[in-house]
């Protein structure tokens, strides 16, 4: 018969939970009056969705060697990310962000020089749950909580920012919805529960 050495979970061994995560934006280009107001602001979301990589596999056929066909690599795409969260007065920086690629068609003219960049990387903290010792007690700083993991998001600029319907009939909260393409991802681990996710 099998011995078993461990049978009993540990927070080093129980997978990382999917509820405890912030999300910081971090803007390529600071003079950018309408990105600037982000300023590597960090934000609490609803949800966070899309991160997947996929590349795509050419096929190649050779004449001496046929009996297989080569699967060689192509491009790689990344998913859009959503992001989802309640509206809250005085938050309108996704809206700016987004009015600030058609501010062309809808103001006549862009504020935008040749100079300023519309895009933004993200950094995405997933956090432990429950905290580790040493981590953030009551009162304490956000900013010692455990970082499990973190994504690295490069080039990220939204192609729509959408808003839930209003219905006098719900109960229901004013949601709104942010899609961005982006150019890549990176991902860390934390070591253990001493250690923290390394930043990019």
């Amino acid at each position: 018969m099998a011995t078993i050495i461990n049978n009993r979970s540990t927070l080093t061994t129980d997978p990382i939970r999917n509820f405890r995560f912030l999300v910081s934006f971090i803007p390529q280009d600071t003079t950018n009056t309408t990105l600037s107001k982000l300023k590597t602001a960090t934000f609490g979301f609803t949800s966070v969705s899309g991160m997947a990589v996929t590349t795509d596999s050419i096929p190649y056929r050779e004449g001496g060697y046929n009996t297989t066909v080569h699967q060689i690599p192509g491009q790689t795409t990344f998913a859009p990310i959503t992001l989802q969260r309640g509206v809250i007065l005085n938050t309108n920086q996704n809206w700016e962000w987004m009015r600030n690629l058609f501010a062309t068609v809808q103001a006549g003219g862009s504020t935008r020089s040749i100079t300023q960049n519309f895009r933004c990387d993200l950094e995405i903290s997933v956090l432990s749950h429950p905290l580790p010792k040493g981590g953030s007690e009551e009162g304490a700083a956000a900013a010692t909580d455990h970082v499990a993991m973190r994504f690295h998001v490069y080039n990220a600029w939204p192609t729509s920012v959408a808003y839930s319907d209003l219905n006098a009939g719900d109960n229901a909260l004013f949601v709104e919805q942010m899609s961005l393409v982006h150019e890549g991802f990176d991902v860390n681990w934390a070591a253990d529960l001493s250690t923290q996710a390394a930043s990019f």
